[in-house]
């Protein structure tokens, strides 16, 4: 990871910074991944901070593991933080949950087991980053291989894998992993979400990594344009070499028209008739 700036860090090592351009809706491809450097076990926690905004419904990130072992990413979001700050009542519950106990203990046990098969169900990046969708990806013989998705079936394996993976269960192999946070289907597409994405291996750190994502120049303009990107193999991605194609018929056109413009004007002054 090129290192910007360090400074010593409340951590048990040194803090970094690093600034990471953004790009928007048809640029967003596995071949314009933001890098987010390396992480090993026990080395170096990286943090992304980052906005879905408009034109821009999708970032997609990557890191390269260096050694296998536990990885765990947090995702979090402006909406969790609101929830916060909402007033604590977890005493009174308390109080109440021991007055069920005492007047019906049939019934607050029933209301128990029905709340973990609840809490069992939901997602579990309802609680930290609400209306938000996090897939995860390992690189394997070339191809982005997807491992892990948060609005996949409930029981399924990408639903496990990555729930393990925000419990900081998922036992890792060495290798180039991608993150491709969304919107949900619970949120409008236009809806802005600031959100902070952590990445490590293992349960310490050395080195403490903060990513900051800039706005692009079409989130800024409120516009769509064009950058393009090349595939794993250096080519031309399908997608942009059709438009780049398409502008440079246009272009074409354009100058066969002013062309036909200054031939017709020269023709007219020439003309004995």
């Amino acid at each position: 990871m090129s290192e910007v700036s360090g400074i010593p860090s409340a951590s048990s090592g040194n803090y970094w910074e690093k600034t990471l351009a953004d790009v928007n809706d048809v640029d967003e491809t596995f071949a314009n991944a933001r890098d987010m450097g390396y992480t090993r076990l026990n080395y170096a926690r990286v943090t992304t901070v980052g906005k879905l905004a408009n034109n821009d419904s999708t970032d997609i990130y990557k890191i390269t593991a260096q050694s296998n072992g536990i990885l765990s990413v947090s995702l979090r979001n402006d909406k969790s933080e609101e929830e916060e700050k909402v007033l604590d009542l977890s005493k009174y519950d308390e109080f109440l949950d021991e007055l069920k106990q005492q007047i019906d203990p049939e019934g607050y046990a029933k209301e128990q087991e029905e709340k973990k098969e609840a809490e069992a169900k939901a997602k579990l990046l309802e609680y930290t980053a609400p209306g938000m969708r996090l897939e995860v990806y390992m690189e394997k013989n070339g191809r982005q291989v997807l491992i892990g998705d948060s609005d996949a079936e409930e029981g399924s394996d990408l639903r496990e894998t990555l729930d393990s993976i925000l419990k900081g269960e998922y036992k890792a192999k060495k290798g180039t992993y991608y993150f491709k946070v969304s919107r949900d289907d619970t949120v409008k597409d236009d809806e802005e979400l600031s959100y902070a994405m952590q990445v490590m291996q293992g349960t310490s750190y050395k080195h403490d990594y903060l990513l900051t994502e800039s706005s692009s120049e079409d989130t800024k303009n409120k516009t769509t344009s064009i950058v393009p990107s090349t595939s794993s193999n250096g080519a031309l991605s399908g997608v942009n070499a059709l438009q780049i194609q398409a502008t440079r018929y246009q272009a074409t056109a354009q100058m066969l028209q002013v062309g036909y413009l200054n031939m017709a004007s020269i023709y007219n002054k020439n003309s004995q008739y």
